[in-house]
């Protein structure tokens, strides 16, 4: 990305056929409210379905939640509520302190990791999880569980 302006950019990639075509079908879909098929608006447009797509999978975000259910704590999912209050307590971004006082700026490769690990008894609640980028949710587990076994999880985890 270039900056070309004030606050704008510009951009220049290649695309497969494949792409090329869905993009076309965009503009097509999209020719009532963009008539001009500009791409820039037809890229902004998607990436706003895309962003509300994966926030709703990764962080529970919804525009209307429902109440919380009553749950079987020997499933392991993570209710929506809880991903929804965790992501938005811990700023969508790594919760680690290292020992310098630094918080990880991570935003990248987020996963929701138990304070107390699910083998030794961890819930899935709101004070019970955290974010962590996979670094240092490995990095914690091994602290745990111990390098050498993490290892043999992560070998057998492979195939």
């Amino acid at each position: 990305m270039e900056p070309i302006a004030y606050e704008r950019f510009g951009v220049q990639f290649s695309m497969a056929k494949e792409t090329r075509e869905k993009l076309e079908h965009a503009q097509t879909l999209l020719s009532h409210s963009v008539p001009s098929g500009d791409l820039a608006e037809v890229f902004d447009r998607a990436l706003d379905a895309l962003i509300e797509k994966l926030e709703k999978r990764k962080a529970g975000a919804t525009m209307n939640p429902r109440p919380p259910l009553r749950r079987n704590l020997a499933v392991r999912t993570i209710p929506a509520y809880v991903r929804r209050a965790v992501w938005e307590r811990d700023q969508g971004r790594c919760t680690f302190v290292g020992e310098n006082g630094h918080r990880c700026d991570s935003k990248r490769f987020l996963e929701f990791d138990h304070v107390e690990p699910v083998a030794r008894g961890g819930q899935a609640t709101v004070e019970g999880l955290r974010l962590r980028c996979r670094a240092h949710n490995q990095y914690e587990a091994e602290q745990v569980f111990g390098s050498a076994f993490m290892e043999m999880k992560r070998r057998t985890a492979e195939g």
